[in-house]
């Protein structure tokens, strides 16, 4: 596995992979899952990309979603649509929803 700590230097690929893994914020909250981008600020919060809600598993992309993220976006939020009808914990007390509850 390449680190940033490796002898021998990272490609550009893995630079720019490891880059955008850092600057996604991805957010639990009691009704569904925000997206952000940890580089860019509004009002003191990062900017939110999109969210994914738990009772519809409806995924909504901001319009100005930076397309390197989008892709990554859609592909965590596909493993949570793949789960519609379990049990998906929401809390580090284990308080869980349903997904897909009002479909």
């Amino acid at each position: 596995m390449e680190t940033l700590n490796d002898m021998e230097p990272m490609s550009t690929d893995s630079i720019n992979r490891r880059c955008q893994q850092d600057r996604l914020f991805i957010g639990v909250y009691p009704t569904g899952i925000a997206y952000a981008d940890k580089w860019n600020e509004v009002d003191g919060d990062y900017k939110r990309l999109a969210f994914l809600r738990f009772a519809t598993l409806a995924l909504d992309i901001e319009h100005d979603c930076p397309t390197e993220l989008e892709s990554r976006i859609k592909s965590d939020a596909a493993s949570v649509q793949a789960k519609q009808g379990e049990a998906f914990q929401i809390s580090t007390v284990g308080q869980t929803v349903t997904l897909g509850y009002a479909l």
